[in-house]
């Protein structure tokens, strides 16, 4: 007997040992779906370039703002937690473009890091703790736990999802009581009241009736039921159902509290994406009431700003565009791009012939006035480049800025050469809207010109595919002749 209690008892521990150990390595896996997409949504708020919120030159110098942000911030993710532009605690993440530095700012308050979850949110750059749901944390270097799980973000910073360690002694302690409990009431039945097993079987069958129905419940349905005690005259039997009832309370507050922290997450996550699917609706809103804004007072304009914006994207896509960000840009560039014509005098506007110097010059500042209209909504420094130099020349011979070849986006060279044609090909005061074929060889001559060969050659595919040429593109010849004085 003494042999076989203390295998019994060696059995136990084996046992036991295995239990915690699995338990704890399911808390772990648990982890990986919440660092995922707690990454994923970080990553979608710096790849919408929502906010983005400055463009730096070389020296991290703010032009605009005139602010030097040099000794402050560095290529890739800060630690510096600070707003600049914003007058909340702010992450930061600096993005070089050519020559320049894209600042984003995206603030703390998003995260809404829940302080009395069970699990703890960290975010970690070059090693040390920037952001916490443990605000005792912040400053600290990154020590690892084994119960969490590291996501790397495709900007360069760490996220760490984690279980409090409060939670977990707690879990391992109640599976330990639970498990034990087992075991005495096991150990009871067979080796101490084999006499009374008679007496016990009902209670036992009972007992156990009762625990595989919780048992099913919570597989189901993920949820833990009250557990209910079988009616007995044995004193002993009855404490320990009391003792499992207890646990069993105590299980539920634990599970009533991870429930309504997953609730929690789930509201915050649906609430983000409300506030985004509005700021996107107040956006379009924006747009389409400063198109009708432009279409009213320019009688020459039409459906025109419509009809670039549907070739250019056509154009964006040919050329093998797919960030969503530029094609953004692009779509709201095009459309808006006249947007500055809200500041030049109505005669001009509508003048029923060819603009002389002076009103040339004059006219010439739509694209000026246009930027500055739009530099004004958050994040639409992309759609501001289109608009200011939309009529930008590859030869530098265009305006605002003369520059030339590369140095225009090709976001705003999409824009140019449809914004070209579709003035050609339209009616205006002075004149009839020209054929596609005579506006195309008029367009020729322009080319290395006012626009890229290559440019021009991918345009007349997108001709050709959508019906309006035919035969090979090659055959367009020039015309010999410009049209000059007029806005094209």
């Amino acid at each position: 007997m003494k042999v076989n209690r203390r295998l019994l008892f060696l059995f136990y521990f084996i046992l036991l040992i295995l239990l915690v150990i699995t338990l704890n390595y399911y808390l772990k896996i648990t982890l990986k779906d919440s660092s995922k997409v707690f990454t994923k949504y970080f990553d979608n708020l710096l790849l919408n370039k929502q906010f983005l919120v400055a463009k730096l030159d070389e020296n991290f110098f703010d032009k605009e703002a005139n602010k030097n942000l040099k000794g402050i911030l560095t290529e890739g993710p800060n630690k510096y937690i600070k707003g600049i532009y914003f007058r909340i605690d702010t992450l930061k993440y600096v993005e070089k473009h050519g020559d320049q530095y894209f600042l984003y700012e995206i603030p703390l308050n998003l995260l809404n890091l829940n302080v009395q979850a069970i699990k703890y949110y960290d975010l970690i750059v070059d090693d040390k703790v920037v952001c916490s749901s443990e605000p005792l944390k912040i400053g600290s270097k990154y020590k690892k736990s084994f119960f969490e799980e590291i996501s790397k973000s495709n900007y360069g910073f760490t996220f760490v999802v984690g279980y409090k360690a409060a939670f977990v002694m707690k879990l391992n302690f109640l599976v330990t009581i639970i498990f034990t409990i087992g075991f005495v009431l096991f150990y009871y039945l067979f080796y101490i009241e084999k006499g009374r097993s008679e007496k016990m079987e009902n209670v036992v069958k009972n007992l156990n009736m009762e625990l595989e129905k919780i048992y099913d419940s919570f597989k189901k349905h993920k949820r833990l039921y009250e557990f209910g005690s079988s009616p007995t005259n044995l004193e002993n039997v009855s404490k320990l159902q009391k003792t499992i009832k207890n646990i069993f309370e105590e299980f539920r507050k634990i599970f009533s509290e991870y429930e309504k922290t997953a609730e929690i997450l789930e509201s915050t996550m649906a609430e983000l994406e409300e506030t985004n699917a509005e700021l996107m609706e107040k956006n379009l809103q924006i747009i389409s009431a400063l198109a009708e804004a432009v279409e009213i007072k320019d009688s020459v304009t039409g459906n025109h700003s419509r009809n670039v914006m549907d070739f250019s994207l056509l154009l964006a896509d040919k050329m093998g565009i797919k960030e969503p960000a530029e094609i953004e840009a692009i779509k709201y560039g095009a459309i808006l791009h006249d947007i500055g014509k809200i500041g030049i005098p109505e005669y001009i506007l509508n003048k029923p012939g060819k603009l002389n110097d002076e009103e040339f010059e004059i006219m010439k500042k739509h694209t000026i006035y246009g930027e500055k209209i739009i530099k004004t909504i958050p994040g639409w420094s992309l759609v501001g480049d289109v608009i200011r130099h939309h009529h930008e020349n590859w030869d530098g011979s265009g305006y605002p800025d003369g520059l030339k070849g590369q140095e225009i986006s090709l976001r705003a060279q999409i824009v140019s050469i449809v914004d070209v044609f579709v003035a050609l090909t339209e009616d205006r005061p002075y004149r009839k809207g020209l054929s596609v074929e005579k506006s195309l060889s008029i367009m020729k001559d322009m080319v290395e010109i006012k626009f890229s060969s290559k440019l021009f050659a991918q345009f007349l595919e997108v001709l050709k595919e959508r019906g309006y040429i035919s035969g090979s593109v090659s055959k367009i010849r020039g015309s010999g002749s410009k049209i000059k004085g007029e806005m094209i």
